[in-house]
């Protein structure tokens, strides 16, 4: 027997009702819904992108407003991990992921701005580059390929020499 994507999404409701209020994540490709206590169904775009699914069931219909507020797409872009420390004190490095990215985009925000894909990226813990449109997010890889340029070619070098000069004079010493 073949089972519709309507039956699919049916059973998966009645699986989510029987635990509790969030249906299976998968709820019907390409869309979300929210059902409140009353019955009120309310659906959206889910892109394909998102890496969750923000359909619920036996939401109060005096919070549906405030559910939608909180919609959110996302999707995730690991960043590289280095040893940072907190100074003065650099005898205590920890591992931490710097220039992490995530494509978010909130439909129903406030903010205009926020309910189109935008790039967020997370600098170090508490800093980011927020809003980044796709020559924003262009326009910040070039600088950072300018400063990994200075980091090899001008810096790098820089300190061979200065190591160098100090151990020549200051022999036995380091």
């Amino acid at each position: 027997m073949e089972t519709t994507i309507s039956e699919e999404r049916n059973s998966a409701v009645i699986a989510a009702e029987d635990r509790g209020r969030q249906p299976a994540p998968w709820s019907t490709p390409g869309a979300w819904t929210i059902t409140t206590v009353n019955g009120f169904t309310t659906s959206g775009y889910l892109p394909a992108w998102a890496e969750d699914d923000p359909s619920e069931i036996d939401v109060p219909m005096d919070a549906l407003a405030l559910r939608l507020t909180e919609i959110g797409h996302r999707a995730l872009y690991e960043g590289q991990i280095v040893g940072m420390a907190t100074w003065p004190s650099t005898s205590q490095v920890e591992e931490e992921a710097v220039f992490e990215a995530a494509i978010d985009c909130n439909p129903y925000d406030p903010d205009p701005a926020q309910r189109e894909p935008v790039v967020n990226i997370h600098i170090v813990p508490g800093r980011w580059i927020p809003g980044l449109d796709p020559d924003g997010v262009a326009d910040v890889a070039t600088k950072l390929r300018a400063q990994a340029d200075l980091l090899t070619d001008v810096v790098r070098p820089a300190l061979i020499a200065a190591r160098e000069d100090w151990s020549a004079h200051h022999p036995g010493r380091s």
